[in-house]
Order: structure tokens, then sequence, then C-alpha cells
């Protein structure tokens, strides 16, 4: 889920009204669902289809079981999150919030 609409190279509306409800009990609504392409240190391009798009979610929420149906492994340890691709390399690495 993200927020940013300019980081979808493909969006549509979803296919039914979403909310999204938050482990606080609050809710959110999702008005898109598309692909975002996430591009790693030495430009190659990872695609993450079936992402949402939150206007209003002021920060990105990452599925990992997604991430592992793609091929992709990652680790956490001192506070942040390193996702690699098959051969090892380092696609994405994000201090947790």
């Amino acid at each position: 889920m993200t927020g940013r609409k300019d980081w979808f190279v493909k969006i549509q509306e979803p296919p039914s009204p979403g909310r999204i409800r938050f482990v606080d009990n609050s809710s959110l609504t999702a008005e898109g669902v598309g692909k975002v392409v996430l591009r790693d240190l030495d430009g190659r391009e990872i695609i993450v289809e079936n992402v949402l798009y939150v206007p209003s979610l002021k920060t990105n929420l990452m599925s990992l079981g997604q991430l592992l149906e793609k091929g992709l492994s990652m680790k956490m340890e001192d506070n942040c999150l390193n996702v690699f691709d098959q051969y090892k390399r380092t696609v994405i690495q994000a201090k947790l919030s």
C-alpha cells in the first residue's frame, strides 16, 4: 500500500470499494490498485503487482508475502529490512518505522 500515486506505472479502480482496517480499528479507503516498479541501486527493476493506492496513507506498507511470491528473500536486522533477489543482490533496503 502506498499513498504515492506517482509511483504507479499502471493503476485502475479497485474491483470493489476497499476499506483497509488497521489494528487500532481506524480505516482508510483504497482508491486504486496497480503496478509499482522498484529499482535497485544498479537500475534493475522489480514489478510489484496488486499494490493498493490509499491517498491518505502517511507511510508505505509492504507485503512481505507478496515479495516472497516474487521469489525475493528478506532479512531484518538493526531496525532495517533488506530484500534480495534470487542472486542475493540487495534490491530494497528500508529502515523500519
